[in-house]
Protein backbone atom coordinates (compact mmCIF):
# COMPACT_ATOMS: atom_id res chain seq x y z
CA UNK A 1 0.00 0.00 0.00
CA UNK A 2 0.95 3.40 -1.14
CA UNK A 3 2.09 5.78 1.70
CA UNK A 4 -0.25 9.07 1.01
CA UNK A 5 1.52 10.87 3.50
CA UNK A 6 4.46 10.97 0.75
CA UNK A 7 2.45 12.87 -1.90
CA UNK A 8 2.74 16.61 -1.92
CA UNK A 9 -0.36 18.20 -0.76
CA UNK A 10 -1.35 21.76 -0.52
CA UNK A 11 -2.58 23.63 2.34
CA UNK A 12 -6.43 23.70 2.79
CA UNK A 13 -8.04 26.90 3.84
CA UNK A 14 -11.80 28.22 3.87
CA UNK A 15 -12.49 32.46 3.06
CA UNK A 16 -15.71 34.11 3.73
CA UNK A 17 -17.11 36.85 2.04
CA UNK A 18 -19.81 38.04 4.67
CA UNK A 19 -21.97 40.50 2.33
CA UNK A 20 -24.74 43.35 3.07
CA UNK A 21 -26.84 45.67 2.21
CA UNK A 22 -26.16 49.07 3.12
CA UNK A 23 -29.81 50.97 2.34
CA UNK A 24 -30.27 54.58 2.43
CA UNK A 25 -33.28 56.09 4.65
CA UNK A 26 -35.99 56.50 2.26
CA UNK A 27 -36.07 60.49 2.17
CA UNK A 28 -32.14 59.62 1.22
CA UNK A 29 -31.12 59.93 -2.75
CA UNK A 30 -29.64 56.74 -3.85
CA UNK A 31 -30.07 52.88 -4.21
CA UNK A 32 -27.70 52.35 -1.34
CA UNK A 33 -24.55 49.51 -1.85
CA UNK A 34 -23.90 45.59 -1.28
CA UNK A 35 -20.99 45.43 1.21
CA UNK A 36 -18.15 42.98 2.69
CA UNK A 37 -16.57 42.49 5.48
CA UNK A 38 -12.63 42.86 5.59
CA UNK A 39 -10.15 42.20 7.78
CA UNK A 40 -6.74 44.23 8.25
CA UNK A 41 -3.65 41.46 7.56
CA UNK A 42 -1.19 42.24 10.16
CA UNK A 43 1.65 39.87 9.08
CA UNK A 44 3.32 40.00 5.47
CA UNK A 45 1.70 40.27 3.36
CA UNK A 46 -0.23 43.23 5.09
CA UNK A 47 -3.38 44.55 3.46
CA UNK A 48 -7.00 43.76 3.58
CA UNK A 49 -8.22 40.55 3.21
CA UNK A 50 -11.35 38.31 4.27
CA UNK A 51 -11.91 36.41 7.38
CA UNK A 52 -10.04 33.21 6.54
CA UNK A 53 -8.70 30.30 8.23
CA UNK A 54 -6.69 27.21 7.56
CA UNK A 55 -8.22 23.93 8.21
CA UNK A 56 -6.43 21.62 11.06
CA UNK A 57 -6.46 18.01 10.81
CA UNK A 58 -9.83 15.98 11.84
CA UNK A 59 -11.70 19.30 11.43
CA UNK A 60 -14.76 19.25 9.14
CA UNK A 61 -15.13 22.28 6.52
CA UNK A 62 -18.27 22.95 8.07
CA UNK A 63 -16.90 23.57 11.28
CA UNK A 64 -14.31 25.50 9.99
CA UNK A 65 -16.09 27.89 8.48
CA UNK A 66 -18.30 28.37 11.60
CA UNK A 67 -14.92 28.77 13.46
CA UNK A 68 -13.75 31.38 11.28
CA UNK A 69 -16.71 33.50 11.07
CA UNK A 70 -17.16 33.19 14.62
CA UNK A 71 -13.30 33.76 15.84
CA UNK A 72 -12.17 36.28 12.81
CA UNK A 73 -15.18 37.98 11.99
CA UNK A 74 -16.48 38.12 15.71
CA UNK A 75 -20.24 37.68 14.64
CA UNK A 76 -22.54 35.54 16.13
CA UNK A 77 -24.20 32.60 13.51
CA UNK A 78 -26.08 29.87 15.06
CA UNK A 79 -28.49 30.22 12.51
CA UNK A 80 -26.79 31.30 9.39
CA UNK A 81 -25.82 29.03 6.36
CA UNK A 82 -22.57 30.00 5.05
CA UNK A 83 -23.04 29.01 0.85
CA UNK A 84 -20.11 27.24 -0.47
CA UNK A 85 -19.36 29.08 -3.77
CA UNK A 86 -16.46 26.89 -5.37
CA UNK A 87 -12.74 25.60 -4.67
CA UNK A 88 -10.30 28.59 -5.72
CA UNK A 89 -6.88 26.59 -6.74
CA UNK A 90 -4.40 28.25 -8.74
CA UNK A 91 -0.99 27.51 -8.22
CA UNK A 92 0.17 30.98 -7.22
CA UNK A 93 -2.66 32.27 -5.65
CA UNK A 94 -0.96 32.68 -1.66
CA UNK A 95 2.72 33.83 -2.02
CA UNK A 96 3.29 31.93 1.00
CA UNK A 97 3.06 28.11 0.29
CA UNK A 98 0.40 26.44 -2.49
CA UNK A 99 -2.72 26.77 -0.75
CA UNK A 100 -6.07 25.81 -2.06
CA UNK A 101 -9.32 27.38 -0.46
CA UNK A 102 -12.83 27.00 -0.25
CA UNK A 103 -14.48 29.65 -0.63
CA UNK A 104 -17.76 30.31 0.91
CA UNK A 105 -20.61 33.37 1.05
CA UNK A 106 -22.93 34.66 3.79
CA UNK A 107 -25.21 37.32 3.69
CA UNK A 108 -26.59 39.00 6.88
CA UNK A 109 -28.60 41.85 8.16
CA UNK A 110 -26.45 44.99 8.36
CA UNK A 111 -27.79 45.18 12.01
CA UNK A 112 -25.86 42.14 12.90
CA UNK A 113 -22.44 42.99 11.69
CA UNK A 114 -22.52 46.09 14.27
CA UNK A 115 -20.14 44.69 16.46
CA UNK A 116 -18.13 42.73 13.94
CA UNK A 117 -14.61 42.45 13.90
CA UNK A 118 -13.24 44.78 10.20
CA UNK A 119 -14.97 46.92 8.27
CA UNK A 120 -17.41 47.17 5.62
CA UNK A 121 -16.51 47.95 2.47
CA UNK A 122 -18.32 48.63 -0.48
CA UNK A 123 -18.70 46.15 -2.86
CA UNK A 124 -17.24 48.17 -6.02
CA UNK A 125 -14.48 49.16 -3.93
CA UNK A 126 -13.73 45.93 -2.65
CA UNK A 127 -13.52 44.88 -6.47
CA UNK A 128 -11.81 47.48 -8.51
CA UNK A 129 -9.89 48.92 -6.18
CA UNK A 130 -6.32 50.63 -7.87
CA UNK A 131 -4.86 51.49 -4.49
CA UNK A 132 -2.51 48.71 -3.64
CA UNK A 133 -3.00 49.62 0.15
CA UNK A 134 -6.87 49.13 0.13
CA UNK A 135 -6.62 46.50 -2.56
CA UNK A 136 -7.58 42.79 -1.28
CA UNK A 137 -4.69 40.26 -0.94
CA UNK A 138 -4.50 37.10 -2.89
CA UNK A 139 -7.70 36.42 -4.87
CA UNK A 140 -9.92 37.81 -2.42
CA UNK A 141 -11.29 40.17 -4.90
CA UNK A 142 -12.36 37.33 -7.26
CA UNK A 143 -14.19 35.82 -4.24
CA UNK A 144 -16.19 39.05 -3.20
CA UNK A 145 -17.12 39.18 -7.22
CA UNK A 146 -18.23 35.86 -7.29
CA UNK A 147 -19.91 36.06 -3.86
CA UNK A 148 -21.75 39.06 -5.13
CA UNK A 149 -23.18 37.74 -8.78
CA UNK A 150 -24.21 34.68 -7.00
CA UNK A 151 -26.31 36.99 -4.18
CA UNK A 152 -27.69 39.26 -7.35
CA UNK A 153 -28.50 36.20 -8.84
CA UNK A 154 -31.17 35.16 -6.52
CA UNK A 155 -32.28 39.26 -5.67
CA UNK A 156 -33.35 39.26 -9.27
CA UNK A 157 -35.85 36.08 -8.57
CA UNK A 158 -37.11 36.23 -5.23
CA UNK A 159 -38.23 38.96 -2.63
CA UNK A 160 -35.16 38.84 -0.08
CA UNK A 161 -34.32 35.22 -0.49
CA UNK A 162 -31.35 35.81 1.96
CA UNK A 163 -33.29 37.50 5.09
CA UNK A 164 -31.75 40.79 5.28
CA UNK A 165 -34.85 42.25 6.41
CA UNK A 166 -35.72 41.28 9.45
CA UNK A 167 -39.64 41.39 10.32
CA UNK A 168 -42.12 42.71 8.66
CA UNK A 169 -41.14 45.21 5.71
CA UNK A 170 -43.29 47.56 3.08
CA UNK A 171 -42.96 46.85 -0.51
CA UNK A 172 -41.16 50.36 -0.61
CA UNK A 173 -38.55 49.02 2.28
CA UNK A 174 -38.45 45.55 -0.83
CA UNK A 175 -37.56 47.41 -3.42
CA UNK A 176 -34.87 50.08 -1.79
CA UNK A 177 -33.17 46.45 -0.14
CA UNK A 178 -33.02 44.77 -3.75
CA UNK A 179 -32.27 48.09 -5.18
CA UNK A 180 -28.92 48.45 -2.84
CA UNK A 181 -28.20 44.57 -3.54
CA UNK A 182 -28.51 45.31 -7.48
CA UNK A 183 -27.33 48.42 -7.61
CA UNK A 184 -29.37 49.89 -9.48
CA UNK A 185 -32.94 51.67 -9.71
CA UNK A 186 -36.05 49.51 -10.42
CA UNK A 187 -39.22 49.62 -12.05
CA UNK A 188 -41.35 50.01 -9.25
CA UNK A 189 -44.62 48.49 -11.03
CA UNK A 190 -42.78 45.89 -12.43
CA UNK A 191 -41.02 45.18 -9.25
CA UNK A 192 -44.63 44.75 -6.94
CA UNK A 193 -46.26 42.60 -9.50
CA UNK A 194 -42.86 40.04 -10.00
CA UNK A 195 -42.54 40.12 -6.09
CA UNK A 196 -46.34 39.77 -4.74
CA UNK A 197 -47.29 36.03 -5.49
CA UNK A 198 -43.73 35.59 -3.38
CA UNK A 199 -45.44 37.83 -0.25
CA UNK A 200 -47.76 37.22 2.37
CA UNK A 201 -50.17 39.62 4.43
CA UNK A 202 -48.05 39.86 8.25
CA UNK A 203 -51.08 39.80 10.42
CA UNK A 204 -51.61 40.90 14.20
CA UNK A 205 -53.16 39.20 16.88
CA UNK A 206 -56.45 38.73 15.46
CA UNK A 207 -55.43 38.08 12.17
CA UNK A 208 -55.64 41.57 10.72
CA UNK A 209 -53.49 42.92 8.03
CA UNK A 210 -50.69 45.22 9.54
CA UNK A 211 -49.62 48.79 8.66
CA UNK A 212 -47.22 50.70 8.75
CA UNK A 213 -46.86 54.62 8.43
CA UNK A 214 -43.79 56.58 7.62
CA UNK A 215 -44.62 60.13 8.03
CA UNK A 216 -47.18 59.49 4.97
CA UNK A 217 -50.22 57.52 4.47
CA UNK A 218 -50.17 53.67 5.85
CA UNK A 219 -48.55 51.11 3.79
CA UNK A 220 -49.44 47.67 4.93
CA UNK A 221 -46.75 45.22 5.91
CA UNK A 222 -45.90 42.06 4.20
CA UNK A 223 -43.76 38.83 4.94
CA UNK A 224 -41.81 36.39 2.36
CA UNK A 225 -44.48 33.23 2.16
CA UNK A 226 -41.38 30.82 1.53
CA UNK A 227 -42.02 28.20 -0.43
CA UNK A 228 -45.89 28.83 -1.09
CA UNK A 229 -46.40 30.76 -4.51
CA UNK A 230 -49.80 31.69 -5.46
CA UNK A 231 -51.57 29.63 -7.45
CA UNK A 232 -51.46 30.15 -11.07
CA UNK A 233 -47.94 32.03 -10.86
CA UNK A 234 -45.60 31.67 -13.87
CA UNK A 235 -42.30 31.29 -12.72
CA UNK A 236 -40.00 33.79 -14.64
CA UNK A 237 -35.88 33.80 -14.29
CA UNK A 238 -35.61 37.27 -16.29
CA UNK A 239 -33.54 40.24 -14.35
CA UNK A 240 -35.93 42.58 -13.33
CA UNK A 241 -36.44 45.83 -15.33
CA UNK A 242 -34.77 48.70 -14.23
CA UNK A 243 -35.84 52.07 -13.59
Amino acid sequence: MSNLRSYPRPNVAVDVAVLTAVVPDQRVAGTGHLAVLTLSRAAPPTGPVLPGRFLREGETVRACVQTTISEKGGITVEDAEPRLLRVFDAPDRDPRAWTITLAHALALPAARLDSANGALVPVGEATHSSDEVRALLFDHAEIVREAAASIRERYELAPDPDGLLEGPFTLAQLQRLHEAVLGERLQRDTFRRRMSPRLEAHLDGDGRPTSRTDGGRPAQLWERAGDKIAPGTVQRRLRLPRA
